[in-house]
Order: structure tokens, then sequence, then C-alpha cells
């Protein structure tokens, strides 16, 4: 007799758990939950970083034109000393290090677009 009163109390308290879960469904509000939710974080300042941002990319930009303007000198001054010299047989170590200085401030450059 007690387990039949066990059961029919747990039958009533869940269908009435599920009423009122199906009735709070139907009325729009999402059941209710425990632990409630964590409150949405604060968002960050964007004055701040907005203004480090457009630092940033200042001293990117000033810093890829003195690249490539050092760039245009090197190609300019390896593409005269190939036409002046003789390179069939030699390359001279002077060229060499133009190239390799060229390649060097591509390389930074190309980091610095990428960001």
């Amino acid at each position: 007799m007690r387990s039949s009163r066990r059961v029919f109390l747990g039958a009533c308290l869940s269908f009435g758990g599920s009423a009122a879960t199906l009735w709070a469904t139907q009325r729009g509000q999402p059941p209710p939950q425990f632990p409630p939710p964590f409150p949405p974080p604060e968002p960050p300042d964007l004055s701040r970083s907005e203004n480090r941002q457009r630092a940033m990319l200042k001293a990117n930009r000033e810093a890829i034109t003195k690249d490539v303007t050092r760039m245009s000198e090197l190609v300019e001054s390896l593409q005269k000393q190939l036409k002046d010299n003789d390179t069939t047989d030699i390359l001279s170590l002077d060229v060499i290090r133009k190239s390799e200085e060229i390649e060097k401030l591509a390389k930074q450059v190309r980091d610095l677009v990428r960001g």
C-alpha cells in the first residue's frame, strides 16, 4: 500500500512539473534554469583600442614606406651595377649582399602589410 502511494505521489509530481514546463513554454518564457546564466560581459572600451590600433597602423605605414624607399634604391643600384659590370662568369659580393638585403626588406614589408 505504501509503495502505491509513493508511485502515485511520484506520478503527480512529475505530471505537475511537466505541466508547469509546458505552460511556461506556451507563454513564451523559457523554463526556469538553475543556476541562473552568467551576465553578458561588458563591451571593451573602444576608444582606447581604436587609438592604439590607429597608432599602430600609422607606425606600420611609416615603416613600410621607409622600407620600400630603401628597397627601390637598392634595386636601382643593383640594376646599374649589373648593367655596368660583366657578370656572366662571376657575381661580386656586393651584388649578393644587395640582393639579400632586398629580400630581407621585402619580407619585412610583407609581414607589416599582413599585420
